[in-house]
């Protein structure tokens, strides 16, 4: 039961973080989003928001090979 759990995870979680790393990438990097931030969020919820540049480069890049391991593997 638990090996069975872990593959299923093994299969799924990858692309959980490749899709938070490609979305957060894409939303930080829009310069539309940024100037509706810049005019309606606090300050401080910005730099929260935009310090998560790094973590959704590191999860795009970490969730792209994890996938393609997957892949190469079975």
């Amino acid at each position: 039961m638990t090996a069975a759990l872990i593959r299923n995870l093994d299969t799924v979680f990858p692309y959980f973080c490749f899709f938070y790393g490609a979305v957060m990438t894409v939303v930080l990097n829009s310069d539309r989003l940024n100037r509706l931030a810049d005019e309606r969020l606090p300050a401080t919820l910005i730099t929260q928001w935009r310090s998560h540049r790094a973590g959704a480069l590191i999860c795009l890049f970490v969730g792209a090979f994890w996938i393609l391991q997957n892949l190469w593997v079975t």
